[in-house]
């Protein structure tokens, strides 16, 4: 039995079909659907349907909204046109129609338009209208029922469905329900009019004052049906009663253009040379960040992500605010060049390629990894007030902004040449206009986007307002954003100035070889333009540690110079530490020192700095120290001398920087929400939709086809289907197999509905036992299911048949 939907996709073309595949990649996962009946199973499937609504801009949403306060399996064209205020053939509400339907969320079926079963129930209270008066009042007891309709002047009907119908009837007549709340009371009136404007609840007071005459407003508007009580704690208006009171000219809101955002010219030099700087600074400061790392790892707290002390010493070691810090760490953890091992954060193996690489390689890896950050760095504080989450702690407190940043680069793509945002404030309310469920409606996504835009801003991807030429390549065409670094970036500096007061600058971003050399034998001043480090005797010093000999350290340093040339007061000082270097030698024994001068180990010996060492001369050139080579070698140093460690043969110890490195993040691939870059379906959408149109087997005409856009670029099966059943049995099959317990002439009866969807009216005995009896209209049947349009609950509902004990017509 072929549904509406099947019927509908049967009747694409190959290019319409495999644009919905493509939106909604969730549908091609393994394995790919077969049938076009699978597909609809996909499609229809509750968590992908609404993952595809929050990809839509507001007067999508706004379409469904009204479609579902219609509240029934299809709406005809003009009446959801005039529900909006627009006539059937407006271009705007049928561009939006198209859109709904290159989603596979509302499609048409002859004059008729159908919706996804799932988004029917979408909205607690669409349009916050209530429920339609007829499924309210069934729940009311029979003799408050019947007061209602006495209190109203109807006649009341024996049974209770004719007497539910009668005051539904009654309610329904607009210019009946305003003349009956305009004779009312002026509390009861207020109270009425401010809900049908404001939303359908109301509190209710307990059930005596209710029903006491003199009682509360609420009373006198529940005793005539205006409002129904729950029996509990409120009271629901109608809709119909609703919408009465909202006037004969109001209309569901339906807005299809974006807000206008005020613009300001962009010169395009001047953006391309605010780009190059703001990118050359990021890759600099992201550089120092991973640097000071690996030196001394950062400390984790004990519930998770980076404390603020730490974020403080970053700052300082950077050179940079904490905002940045807070930016460069997710930025870094997310491109991999950050990861976390035994409570500390370190570089990972990625990080030494990295800093290897020009200036230019590094900066698409930063880009790239920018939209995969799950939250929002720059952010002052949570969703609902509290403190900023810490760096690198996963909460999901920003997790919106993974599916917003890309939305902000179509929106400044958007824009027209040479053009660009005046304020960034303005996106606020464009990208609520966008993606109206994802932003919502509260004022804490004004911060979010705010602190997302001075992302874009300190990578380099956005400038005056307008998208940068690396915005453009991340925005268009990823592959060439090393091509756009390039023309942007200038290379990394290979060569250093060497000054006179023992100074050496790099202006620009220095080359690794260089850097590793000059942190090697200088100690870092400051960062940013240019890098300054300085030379001390300290410094010289542990560069000779490391084992660099003198004169190979002033090889390598005159070849790192401009002009190979060094200052004579450089190459004097490396001289004079390289000469005084070495002369105590402390041999890993217990230990030992000792030395070619007996002098100097005598004087050594009287030092009272060195008390704590225990030194007892053991022979003119040698001491034995009381404490382990590590310490003996660290004080020596603190009282001024520069001993060398030998091991327990007599070899040098070449002293360096332990060497650290955490395990790469292993991030899974998901898809985005919102338009950004979408996850690559594992299989071509085009191959799949040929195969299910070249498969089609329908039952009847094919559907109303309305033209898709052309392709730009969950789901699975229920779960309540019984595994052993046949797949593509006929509804007649199904009902005779499974609806044992209806008879020859209910069987047929039931089939016919199923054909032809006409409603009928069935005895249902649920799971737990309880029995009801309520009007359907059947729309397909899956396996040992009866899937319907329910009029009691006024959404889609799955009948087990085996469970359906009588049908008769409705």
């Amino acid at each position: 039995m072929s549904t509406p939907l099947v019927h509908w996709l049967a009747g694409l073309d190959a290019d319409a079909l495999a644009g919905i595949l493509t939106r909604r990649p969730d549908t091609l996962t393994e394995p790919p659907p077969t049938e076009l009946s699978a597909l609809a199973a996909r499609l229809q499937e509750r968590g992908s349907a609404v993952a595809a609504l929050a990809s839509l801009p507001r007067p999508a949403v706004q379409l469904i909204e009204a479609l579902q306060a219609c509240g029934a399996p299809s709406v005809g064209r003009e009446q959801l046109a005039a529900a909006i205020g627009r006539s059937p053939d407006d271009p705007e509400f049928d561009g939006t129609l198209r859109t709904l339907a290159g989603w596979a969320l509302v499609w048409p079926d002859g004059d008729d338009l159908r919706m996804t079963g799932p988004l029917w129930s979408f909205f607690a209270h669409p349009l916050g209208l209530g429920a339609p008066a007829a499924r309210l009042l069934g729940a009311v007891p029979p003799g408050e029922l019947r007061e209602i309709a006495a209190t109203l002047g109807l006649s009341a009907p024996r049974s209770q469905h004719d007497l539910v119908a009668a005051v539904s009837d009654a309610l329904a007549d607009a210019d009946r329900v305003r003349a009956l709340v305009a004779a009312a009371p002026p509390d009861a009136r207020e109270l009425l009019l401010s809900v049908a404007a404001a939303g359908p609840l109301v509190a209710a007071p307990p059930q005596y004052e209710l029903r006491s005459p003199d009682g509360p407003a609420i009373g006198w508007a529940v005793r005539r049906g205006l409002l129904v009580w729950d029996g509990w704690h409120h009271a629901q208006l109608p809709a119909e009663v609703g919408t009465a009171l909202r006037g004969p000219d109001w209309r569901a809101p339906y807005e299809p253009h974006p807000p206008a955002l005020a613009l300001v010219d962009a010169d395009e030099t001047a953006v391309a040379r605010e780009a190059a700087a703001a990118a050359t600074s990021a890759v600099e400061q992201i550089s120092a960040l991973l640097d000071s790392a690996a030196t001394t790892p950062v400390a984790l707290l004990k519930a998770g992500g980076v404390g603020s002390r730490e974020l403080r010493r970053l700052a300082k070691s950077v050179g940079c605010g904490e905002p940045e810090v807070r930016l460069w760490l997710e930025l870094a953890y997310a491109a991999g060049l950050l990861g976390i091992a035994g409570g500390q954060v370190q570089p990972t193996e990625a990080y030494d390629e990295w800093c290897d690489s020009e200036p230019a390689a590094r900066l698409p890896v930063l880009l790239r990894a920018w939209q995969q950050i799950p939250g929002a760095p720059l952010a002052e504080h949570r969703p609902d007030g509290g403190p900023p989450p810490a760096p690198l702690l996963r909460d999901g407190a920003w997790l919106a902004a993974y599916d917003l940043r890309p939305i902000l680069l179509r929106v400044a793509a958007d824009l027209p040449d040479g053009r660009g945002v005046a304020d960034g404030r303005q996106l606020t309310e464009v990208l609520r206009w966008r993606l109206p469920l994802l932003t919502g409606a509260g004022g804490a996504v004004a911060q979010l986007l705010t602190g997302l835009w001075q992302e874009t801003q300190l990578i380099g991807v956005v400038a005056h307002g307008t998208l940068t030429p690396l915005g453009r390549a991340l925005r268009h065409a990823p592959a060439t954003l090393g091509d756009a670094a390039a023309a942007l970036l200038p290379p990394a500096v290979r060569q250093a100035v060497f000054q006179n007061d023992l100074t050496v600058v790099v202006p620009g971003i220095p080359a690794a070889a260089l850097a590793g050399l000059l942190d090697n034998a200088a100690e870092r001043e400051s960062r940013g333009a240019a890098t300054t480090w300085r030379f001390t005797s300290g410094s010289l010093r542990a560069a000779l540690d490391a084992g660099y000999a003198p004169d190979e350290l002033v090889a390598a340093l005159r070849a790192a110079a401009v002009g190979q040339t060094l200052p004579q007061s450089l190459e004097y000082l490396i001289t004079d530490v390289g000469r005084r270097h070495g002369r105590i030698r402390v041999r890993a024994v217990g230990c030992v020192l000792h030395a070619d001068d007996p002098t100097l180990l005598t004087e050594i010996a009287g030092v009272r700095a060195l008390r704590p060492l225990g030194l007892a001369v053991l022979a003119p050139t040698v001491l034995a120290s009381a404490k382990p080579v590590a310490e003996t070698l660290a004080a020596l140093r603190d009282a001024g001398y520069a001993p060398a460690g030998e091991d327990a043969d007599g070899e040098p110890i070449i002293e360096r920087s332990p060497r650290r490195r955490a395990p790469a993040l292993r991030r899974a691939g998901r898809g985005r929400r919102g338009g950004g870059p979408e996850q690559e379906p594992a299989v071509d959408p085009t191959e799949v939709a040929e195969r299910l149109l070249a498969n089609a087997v329908v039952d009847g005409p094919l559907a109303t086809v309305l033209e898709l856009p052309r392709r730009s670029g969950h789901g699975r099966l229920d779960e309540r289907q019984a595994p052993d059943e046949p797949a593509g049995q006929s509804a007649d099959a199904a009902v005779r197999r499974h609806a044992a317990r209806l008879n020859d002439a209910e069987q047929q009866l039931l089939v016919g509905a199923i054909g032809t969807g006409e409603p009928v009216r069935i005895d249902y005995r649920n799971a737990s036992g309880g029995f009801s009896t309520r009007v359907v209209q059947p729309m397909e049947v899956e396996r040992h299911l009866l899937v319907a349009w329910c009029h009691l609950r006024e959404e889609e509902r799955a009948f087990a048949l085996d469970r359906i004990e009588a049908v008769s017509p409705a």
